[in-house]
């Protein structure tokens, strides 16, 4: 009977570790994925929240409120940070057109307003 109970003991413990290691890798695997989409969703928060007590934004004023935005899972050491170029505020805008946050103005620039409903 005891070799029973320590055979089912040690039988769930290795479950329960080959789960664990899965989902590390998992996590790991799928990472940077994860952190560029904690990112774009940050940066398009700090736009949104700048469309509030504003009516238009510029690209030029996007890249300068998104710089430095940072994102990281929790216990890691890895993180996105945002350093202000042309390509990340491009693909934000392209992002936060398709879903609906924000129209173009018609002027001379580039020039967005929070999308009115």
């Amino acid at each position: 009977m005891r070799f029973l109970i320590a055979g089912l003991g040690i039988l769930m413990f290795a479950v329960v570790t080959a789960v664990l290691v899965v989902w590390g890798m998992r996590k790991a695997y799928f990472q940077k994925e994860n952190l560029s989409k904690m990112l774009f969703s940050k940066a398009a928060d700090k736009v949104m929240h700048y469309l509030r007590t504003h009516d238009t934004v510029t690209e030029s004023e996007i890249r300068r409120l998104v710089d430095g935005t940072t994102a990281s899972e929790a216990f890691s050491r890895n993180r996105a940070v945002v350093q202000g170029n042309k390509e990340f505020t491009a693909h934000l805008i392209d992002l936060m057109l398709k879903d609906g946050r924000i129209e173009p103005v018609k002027q001379g620039k580039p020039v967005y307003r929070r999308k009115t409903k």
